[in-house]
């Protein structure tokens, strides 16, 4: 049986159970549930558990490249990255490779690689929402790039949209996605039925893309703090 990583013990009534995205098993119990009642409930969720753990794992498999930054991912698309004797990080136009100088020590190569990834993300991110602004009719008061572990995006009530720079790493129709998506916040600050019949009016494949951005989750989490 799957045994749960953590188990997590407060007033609440109800059982709950997770597969975060990094794999993690994670069950909320009643503080004075039975141990036995916990364990019973674990496994009947068995068949589920391992349905989740194999999409992470397929998927970790698909990217363990990227998650060991041999390759980096932008649009949805998979690059080398190489060492090279130059000054600084730079990339090619030919091959898209990115080359690190070899004056970076290996352990080093992973922030030189994030502030890569921030500072491309502020020129294409701000590029796109400009674009889509327009198109919608729909333009935030501000824009800012994100490092959010949780999530892709974030719209609050003085009209700035927060974009995630791992959103870069999206495929493009995704990114358009996510960007619709904060977008529609700045007239619905919620996920009310009215919210999704307004992201659904611009983007009327709306829900295959909330089913793709599920494969790339745990880019969420990649780049964290070392």
């Amino acid at each position: 049986m799957i045994t749960p990583d953590l188990i997590t013990r407060s007033n609440r009534r109800t059982l709950s159970l997770s597969v975060l995205k990094d794999g993690q098993v994670i069950v909320k119990a009643p503080t004075k549930m039975s141990q036995e009642a916990i364990d019973r409930f674990i496994y009947e969720k068995q068949h589920w558990i391992r349905e989740k753990l194999a999409v992470i794992h397929q998927n970790q498999a698909k990217f363990d490249d990227i998650i060991h930054m041999k390759k980096y991912l932008l649009y949805g698309n998979q690059y080398d990255v190489k060492i090279a004797n130059i000054k600084k990080i730079q990339t090619s136009t030919q091959d898209m490779c990115i080359y690190i100088p070899t004056s970076i020590e290996p352990d080093k190569i992973f922030s030189k690689l994030k502030n890569w990834y921030k500072k491309t993300a502020k020129t294409i991110l701000e590029e796109r929402l400009n674009y889509i602004s327009s198109i919608i009719k729909l333009k935030p008061n501000q824009f800012k790039i994100s490092d959010s572990k949780g999530r892709w995006g974030a719209c609050n009530s003085k009209g700035t949209v927060n974009l995630n720079y791992r959103v870069i790493m999206l495929p493009p129709q995704i990114i358009d996605y996510v960007i619709v998506h904060e977008l529609c916040h700045l007239v619905e600050m919620n996920h009310s039925k009215r919210f999704w019949n307004l992201v659904s009016s611009f983007m009327p494949n709306m829900e295959s893309q909330k089913h793709a951005i599920k494969e790339y989750s745990f880019l969420l989490s990649l780049y964290g703090k070392q």
